[in-house]
């Protein structure tokens, strides 16, 4: 059979398959496409939301990250400045103390030279009362007995010896030092 006696033998088959799928594909449109193209397009708008709603929580996301990072610089920097602050008070309170400590130890020195010179003095008076009642008892012995010279440095190194001797018995055993 040659492709034109073919052609023309089932010509009429041809135009029926033809009109049973275009039947086929109008009920198939009417019951089932239309549904699926229906359920197409709900879907792409579904899609299309969420991803509207994502985008919207994206740019919402970037703006609370954006705040979060300002604030955090910002709390950064405030931790910063109260670092500063606390190094300059700890230092200024260290000034403090150690100007505070000299102001002590200067009043202790001062102290201490006014009791050094107090007891200075108060040697220096014992010493002078000391010699001015050994002269007392060596005059009042010289007078008494009109000695000799010899007589009178032998008298003289006694009311030493007794005057050291009353002095070491009322000073006792603290004053020995």
């Amino acid at each position: 059979m040659t492709p034109e006696e073919f052609l023309s033998s089932n010509t009429t088959n041809f135009y029926w398959g033809i009109a049973a799928f275009l039947v086929f594909t109008m009920g198939l449109y009417r019951l089932g496409l239309s549904h699926v193209v229906t359920a197409i397009d709900a879907r792409e708008k579904k899609l299309a939301g969420e991803l509207k709603a994502s985008e919207e929580a994206y740019a919402r996301a970037k703006k609370v990250q954006a705040d979060v990072d300002a604030k955090f610089a910002a709390a950064e920097s405030r931790i910063n400045e109260l670092m500063d602050k606390a190094r300059k008070d700890a230092e200024a309170l260290k000034d403090q103390m150690v100007e505070k400590g000299r102001h002590e130890i200067e009043a202790s020195r001062v102290r201490s030279l006014r009791d050094i010179e107090a007891a200075r003095h108060n040697a220096v008076i014992a010493v002078r009362d000391g010699i001015a009642e050994i002269a007392m008892v060596v005059a009042s012995k010289i007078v008494e007995s009109r000695l000799d010279a010899p007589k009178q440095e032998e008298l003289v190194a006694h009311a030493i010896d007794s005057f050291e001797a009353r002095h070491n018995a009322n000073a006792g055993p603290a004053g020995k030092a």
